[in-house]
């Protein structure tokens, strides 16, 4: 291949580094979930990804309805109500009418679903902690300004990319 010069070029044209990249976050991504998976069924109690993403949901948006529920975890609202059922069983979470509208439900954390999200939480760093530990230091510094740079990017790209679950 010659350059603009006419010159061979001995290397060729370089390629985009994109999807490598991509291919290779991906494959890191994984491993990561799998970590986050595994900490969520582990222990007590033994959260579903679902049941996960519904309590982080309504520990931070208190008081939201059923609907609200569904939309934001990605279920149907029969789907939803029934994991309220289950989650409201386990004393997790508590359904009772907001004090503005008694003709809605809201549901709100209980004290035993956000010591179940700290648990979880706990355990995760944990975790993560022993896979950071085992990276030499200026690796994990590089990791951590890529995270920032990725997050950043991520939440303007889709500004709902920031919220849990």
């Amino acid at each position: 291949m010659e350059d603009s010069d006419g010159r061979l070029d001995p290397i060729g044209p370089l390629e985009d580094p994109r999807p490598s990249l991509a291919a290779d976050t991906t494959a890191a991504v994984d491993l990561l979930v799998g970590l986050w998976t595994r900490t969520a069924k582990t222990g007590t109690p033994q959260l579903s990804a679902l049941q996960l993403h519904a309590l982080h949901t309504v520990r931070t948006t208190p008081g939201l309805n059923l609907g609200a529920l569904a939309g934001a975890i990605g279920t149907a609202p029969s789907a939803a109500s029934r994991l309220c059922d289950r989650l409201e069983a386990a004393g997790m979470i508590l359904r009772a009418p907001p004090p503005t509208n008694r003709r809605t439900i809201g549901l709100t954390l209980t004290r035993r679903g956000q010591d179940a999200l700290d648990a979880v939480s706990a355990r995760r760093e944990r975790l993560l902690s022993d896979v950071l530990d085992r990276m030499p230091s200026d690796k994990r510094g590089a990791l951590l300004t890529g995270l920032r740079a990725f997050a950043t990017a991520s939440r303007a790209a889709d500004p709902e990319a920031s919220q849990p679950g």
